[in-house]
């Protein structure tokens, strides 16, 4: 029996250590390992950071647009709806620099999608959102593609990367997870990539030599007998509502630079 047990959601920075030597989501051993998020596809890869505390991942899509899970826009503990300029995405964050920031000036989700602090499989099935940005950013979006409904995967490889709690100022990635089944008609993928909190809203890769395409956003975790897998929305259930893909004006502002 699959029993749904928490959203890859922002992380708690009160946490006792003990809690978080526990974190959700890592499936058998760690898989996971840091990354250079300063080159393509990574660098289209970010944090939002979410003006009340706490971040997840998110990936631009277009040069104004960012995908990620539509309950990292929600105030974790009240349940309220952030505002876009309550919202941050930092692209090709690492340890305090990046290479572009704006902020959220527009949201879109599913029209169905509502917030609960306990998720169910259904709810998984519309996790996701689009952050509209303030403005362009001169980075290389990421291109989305639906898996067929059903059968195996194309050939290639999967791969999840994100901003784990416990790596929060470090892109980490599993490379070569498995898809092991698709629930909810088709609309969820359950995958053993390791991703813990922190992870949500983070994209699920399909590598083919060199063309890499976004087939999910990761949402929750669930104990599957006796272990963990994740939950991922598949794309077809947003392919319709995103805007137009493309690479950045000529003429678009360079890259901000922090540290």
């Amino acid at each position: 029996m699959l029993v749904l047990a928490a959203f890859l959601g922002r992380p708690e920075p009160g946490l006792p250590q003990a809690a978080r030597d526990r974190l959700p989501g890592i499936v058998d051993e760690d898989d996971r390992a840091p990354l250079d998020p300063t080159s393509w596809p990574w660098h289209a890869m970010g944090r939002i950071n979410q003006g009340t505390g706490g971040h997840c991942t998110g990936t631009l899509i277009a040069p104004d647009a960012v995908l990620t899970a539509a309950h990292c826009l929600f105030h974790h503990r009240t349940g309220r709806p952030l505002r876009p300029h309550e919202l941050h995405f930092v692209a090709g964050y690492r340890r305090g620099e990046y290479l572009a920031h704006a902020r959220g000036r527009a949201i879109r989700s599913s029209p169905t999608y509502r917030y609960r602090k306990e998720p169910s499989v259904p709810q998984v099935a519309e996790d996701w959102a689009i952050l509209y940005l303030e403005r362009r950013l001169p980075i290389r979006p990421l291109p989305v593609r639906a898996l067929p409904a059903d059968g195996p995967v194309p050939d290639g490889r999967l791969q999840r990367a994100g901003y784990s709690q416990d790596r929060a100022h470090l892109l980490s990635i599993h490379d070569g997870c498995r898809l092991r089944g698709r629930l909810a008609d088709g609309r969820v993928l359950l995958t053993d990539c390791d991703g813990t909190r922190g992870d949500s809203g983070s994209p699920l890769l399909l590598r083919q030599g060199e063309q890499v395409w976004l087939i999910g956003v990761a949402s929750a975790v669930i104990d599957d007998g006796p272990r963990e897998a994740g939950l991922a929305v598949h794309a077809a259930a947003f392919l319709d509502s995103l805007p137009p893909q493309g690479e950045p004006r000529p003429g678009d502002e360079a890259p901000d630079r922090s540290r």
